[in-house]
């Protein structure tokens, strides 16, 4: 009897301990907080909805239930702008001799020595201007204006006196005759003087060079290098390194405000009437690249592209030594002494032909352009680290590089690992 009793004891004692172990369980239920992934501030002991974004909150991990952080994950949950998982297509570069053509936008413009200034010989009133508009076409003897000049008329006075006070003093006279020559008269002009004994009241003044009469502060057409994309072809086939069409934009300087100078304007002793340019000798300014002006030196020869009949070639006279306002562009002037078929402000594509270049080479795909930064991505255990670069002379599809080994597994299209809201950080 006492044996049964002991047994029913025991057996109530497990019955107890399994429901005060079953409510244990049910009160550390009880207690699991769940929260919003986005407000970690918002908690609740029951699943439920974020009040703030409405996202649905999740359940605090329990204890035991933390995962842990290998060396591999951690690598692998770093910020995006430090390393990219993907299974992007991957290059290796190479190092070789390539041919290159540098290939850029030109534009046609007035070769500055043939540029001449028709200046005022003398001070005085314009009661003619046979000049009536910008670029007007003039030949050399051509009537250009009538001046009423009072110093002018004073010195023609002077010698008419003289020729017939003194006839016989030929110094005086020879002195007096400089003087009309030094205020702009020619010696047809002195002569019919002589002849007429009678002092004109207005001067003619004559154009002595033969062109295009452009305005005092006239631009020179020029192309824009803020808006020029500067196409490069490796011998393989032309193409542009931005992949469209290059587009220039040219000023050629004939707003209203450097309309030619009117009739009743007065004007000064030295003062410029008029500008002629000579256009039957020409130059054309050519926009190239400041990384790639050092490979390029006076003396080469280039090959012009006009879109009309075969190319012409020329050789590059001058590099000009200093930057324009700031810009990533050197000018390159090309001159013509032969322009038949061209026409100040024409467009024409300028292409030189370089000796191989030796470097270690990458698709241009493979680079990224941060602006002051060129990055690419190099691939180790199915993860992309951005590594910096220096870039040197480009062919249409490869570009040299230098920081990166034979080694090295590179991205194949860099711009893909580059994340829209992602600033790229690499290591010095």
């Amino acid at each position: 009897m006492r044996k049964s009793w002991k047994n029913k004891l025991i057996y109530s004692i497990l019955v107890i301990a399994l429901l005060l172990s079953a409510c244990g369980q049910k009160e550390t239920a009880h207690h699991d907080t769940y929260t919003c992934p986005m407000h970690p501030t918002v908690v609740s002991d029951k699943p439920g909805t974020c009040p703030v974004c409405g996202m649905d909150l999740v359940r605090k991990a329990r204890e035991g239930e933390e995962v842990k952080i290998t060396a591999d994950l951690a690598q692998r949950t770093k910020s995006p702008n430090e390393v990219v998982i993907t299974d992007i297509k991957t290059v290796k570069g190479e190092h070789k001799k390539l041919s290159v053509t540098l290939s850029a936008q030109g534009i046609v413009t007035y070769d500055m020595r043939y540029t001449y200034n028709i200046p005022a010989r003398v001070g005085g009133r314009l009661e003619k201007v046979y000049i009536k508009y910008t670029l007007q076409s003039v030949q050399k003897g051509q009537a250009i204006a009538e001046i009423y000049s009072p110093e002018l008329l004073t010195a023609q006075r002077e010698y008419l006196y003289l020729l017939r006070q003194d006839a016989n003093n030929t110094t005086l006279i020879e002195s007096a005759k400089q003087k009309l020559y030094l205020l702009g008269m020619t010696a047809q002009q002195v002569e019919a003087l002589s002849s007429r004994q009678e002092p004109p009241q207005t001067f003619t003044v004559y154009s002595p060079y033969s062109g295009y009469i452009i305005t005092p502060g006239n631009a020179a057409p020029a192309i824009s290098a803020s808006a020029a994309s500067i196409p490069v072809d490796g011998g393989m086939g032309g193409s542009s390194m931005s992949g469209s069409t290059a587009s220039a934009s040219t000023s050629s300087g004939t707003s209203a405000s450097t309309s030619p100078i009117r009739e009743g304007s007065y004007v000064t002793t030295g003062q410029t009437l008029f500008t002629v340019v000579n256009t039957s000798a020409l130059r054309i300014e050519v926009n190239i690249p400041v990384g790639d002006v050092g490979i390029i030196k006076k003396g080469d020869v280039v090959l012009l592209n006009t879109g009309s009949g075969p190319g012409q070639k020329a050789t590059i006279d001058f590099i000009q030594p200093f930057f324009d306002q700031d810009q990533a562009f050197m000018k390159v002037r090309v001159y013509i002494p032969h322009a038949e078929g061209l026409a100040v402000g024409q467009l024409v594509q300028a292409s030189v032909t370089l000796p191989e270049a030796e470097g270690f080479w990458l698709p241009k795909e493979a680079v990224v352009d941060l602006g002051l930064n060129k990055v690419v991505f190099i691939e180790t255990s199915g993860i992309f680290k951005p590594r910096k670069v220096t870039t040197g002379i480009a062919t249409n599809t490869m570009v040299s590089v230098k920081g990166v080994s034979s080694s090295d597994i590179v991205a194949a299209h860099a711009q893909y690992l580059v994340d829209s809201e992602s600033f790229i950080k690499t290591k010095e």
